[in-house]
């Protein structure tokens, strides 16, 4: 039995999905990542260049794209990088054509990222670096002591360890780039519940439930929502018919500039309730539930 807390409310929210290998595209999805150990830190993506037997590609790093003199490279069907990589990044198609011209992938590269230490928690120090897949966390070392990890925040970038830090701890892994989030839609009349998980402890010989850290749990609701994508529309489908595809909430409690940097919460959420029968572009009254996978981060007005 949970203890909600007082709801959370707000008018407007975006909502972003992450794709397998952080794809945004509408053609062929069979990309995979290896992050490797020794190439530099930050986003690195890929581009369907042109379409052939077999496909070619352009790749992306450092804020550049890079198309080998408008040449691209040509897909192999096996582990490749490029030299604008450099060392250890790859990337693996499971097919050597059949995929979209224009279509992408990106990646976030973590490797040994610098945290900023506070007690027992370690955050990595680069917030644009914090926003972490549920799915696949890096790993977050202590280098100085070993202690181990008691759990990861995947919104803050978070890591919060057995007992206190003497500092020295690093990242490595993969972060979620915004180049990788694919919004698909928009919901009016938000609410947002958290619930803490109580747990039976035994005092004096009477048993009493009490809080326990870090076990939470919580959902959001809506009124009305929108659905500007395909990929939206499949997302709902796929919902209605029990699957539990994982979203990013960008929820909205005040934005003077309307310009989407106001006070707002992060979450990763799974639809848990709504109306598959939706049309694209169209405001849809009927409401949906969204369930929270994990922590929720809260951004003040930029």
């Amino acid at each position: 039995m949970g203890s909600p807390t007082t709801p959370t409310h707000g008018k407007h929210a975006a909502l972003y999905l992450l794709r397998p290998g952080g794809f945004v595209g509408d053609g062929l999805n069979d990309l995979s990542w290896e992050v490797g150990v020794a190439s530099p830190e930050g986003v690195y993506g890929v581009e369907i260049l042109s379409e052939g037997t077999p496909d070619k590609v352009k790749v992306y790093r450092g804020g550049s794209w890079y198309d080998n003199g408008g040449a691209g490279w040509s897909i192999t069907g096996a582990l490749q990088g490029v030299t604008e990589f450099g060392t250890g990044m790859r990337f693996l198609f499971a097919a050597t054509t059949g995929h979209t011209a224009g279509d992408r992938w990106y990646i976030g590269a973590l490797f040994g990222s610098d945290t900023t230490v506070d007690g027992a928690t370690a955050q990595i120090t680069d917030a644009a670096m914090r926003l972490l897949d549920p799915n696949d966390l890096p790993n977050f070392v202590d280098v100085v002591d070993g202690k181990a990890v008691l759990k990861v925040d995947p919104v803050r970038g978070k890591a919060t360890f057995v007992s206190s830090l003497a500092g020295g701890v690093g990242a490595t892994g993969k972060y979620i780039p915004k180049e990788a989030l694919k919004k698909i839609g928009y919901l009016r009349g938000w609410s947002m519940s958290i619930n803490v998980d109580l747990a039976q402890v035994e005092t004096c010989g009477d048993d009493w439930k009490a809080a326990v850290a870090g076990l939470s749990g919580g959902s959001v609701e809506a009124d009305a929502f929108l659905i500007g994508t395909a990929a939206g529309l499949e997302v709902l489908t796929a919902a209605a018919n029990g699957g539990q595809p994982l979203c990013l909430l960008q929820l909205y409690n005040y934005d003077p500039d309307q310009d989407q940097t106001g006070d707002h919460f992060d979450a990763w959420a799974i639809i848990e309730g709504a109306s598959p029968s939706s049309a694209i572009g169209e405001i849809v009254t009927d409401p949906i539930k969204f369930g929270l996978v994990a922590g929720v981060a809260f951004t003040e007005d930029a």
